[in-house]
């Protein structure tokens, strides 16, 4: 009888400790090496393209259409979601522009979060509402900016609109 006992003791054993080492090696571990990667690492970078700039006054184009060469250059922002974007565009109506904004990261998609006022240049700058949005294409490696700026004076509704679409280089 103590031979059984003995027997079922060792088998009880190597049970518990099969069992618990195929516990510990099959969680993984944690604090390992693995960094995480920062999706905004694939926008960041500069970008050269073309941008379309058009005014209107009560709905109708004020002039021609105006476009250009425009460069973006992306980079961190300082929250993890951020992306600052510095815009510049060559022979736009009022000259060289550059601007320089903030934008909330959403997959591929981001929105302008720290401007909400631009100057619509008709004789006396208007100031408007605005508002900017875009889109990275991962796979093409494209960026595209699309802004509004909306204003009311004197009973006449004023707009322009801004388009970028740019290629990493």
């Amino acid at each position: 009888m103590a031979h059984s006992y003995v027997g079922r003791s060792i088998r009880n054993l190597l049970l518990s400790v099969l069992a618990i080492a195929s516990l510990t090696t099959a969680c993984k571990k944690s604090g390992g090496t693995d960094a995480e990667i920062d999706p905004r690492d694939q926008y960041v970078g500069t970008y050269a393209g073309t941008y379309r700039n058009t005014l209107y006054i009560v709905a109708d184009i004020f002039g021609e259409p105006r476009s250009g060469t425009a460069t973006a250059t992306i980079t961190k922002g300082s929250n993890p979601k951020e992306i600052y974007i510095e815009l510049k565009t060559a022979g736009d109506l009022t000259g060289d522009r550059s601007m320089k904004v903030t934008a909330e990261l959403d997959g591929v998609n981001f929105k302008v979060i720290d401007k909400n006022t631009d100057a619509i240049p008709i004789g006396n700058p208007i100031t408007s509402d605005y508002t900017a949005s875009g889109v990275f294409d991962p796979n093409s490696k494209q960026f595209s900016y699309a802004s509004v700026a909306n204003a009311l004076r004197n009973g006449a509704q004023y707009k322009q609109t801004y388009e970028v679409v740019a290629t990493k280089q």
